[in-house]
């Protein structure tokens, strides 16, 4: 498995008293979507909380039998606390995909969720590569100070 920062990563820095939004697209032609790598999204500049996360589907996710599912979450940590195990038709062109909820008794939401400096939020694709299609993954996060 390789690790790869996708060509729109971002690097959250944020001024004390501050609010951050980063949109990081991922076309998914760009490296045929393998399913054996981890794709970087976004990296803490400095200690953070992710306040917001969605996916805003540009256009429709493809792979060869419409297996794939994506996985979101900290690279060496919880993997796929952001989503976990969305199917690729659920990001359609337009489509708005929120963060997983964790159903249970009660249901647990991942949001805030605390970004060590350093740390990385990463997108796995599992099933089958997914070989075209484009989204937007986005974050919204303040400095843990």
């Amino acid at each position: 498995m390789a690790d790869k920062l996708v060509a729109d990563h971002k690097t959250a820095n944020l001024f004390r008293n501050s609010e951050g939004q980063y949109r990081v697209l991922y076309d998914f032609s760009q490296d045929g979507g393998a399913t054996t790598d981890a794709y970087h999204l976004l990296t803490a500049g400095e200690d953070l909380v992710i306040t917001e996360f969605w996916v805003r589907g540009i256009t429709e996710l493809d792979s060869a039998a419409d297996g794939a599912t994506i996985d979101v979450g900290i690279d060496g940590g919880d993997e796929d606390v952001l989503l976990d195990g969305v199917a690729e038709a659920t990001v359609a062109a337009g489509a708005l995909v929120p963060f997983t909820v964790v159903e249970g008794t009660p249901n647990v939401l991942p949001l805030p969720l605390k970004l060590a400096s350093g740390g990385i939020i990463q997108m796995k694709i599992l099933g089958e590569a997914l070989t075209s299609g484009k989204c937007e993954f986005n974050f919204v996060a303040r400095p843990f100070v």
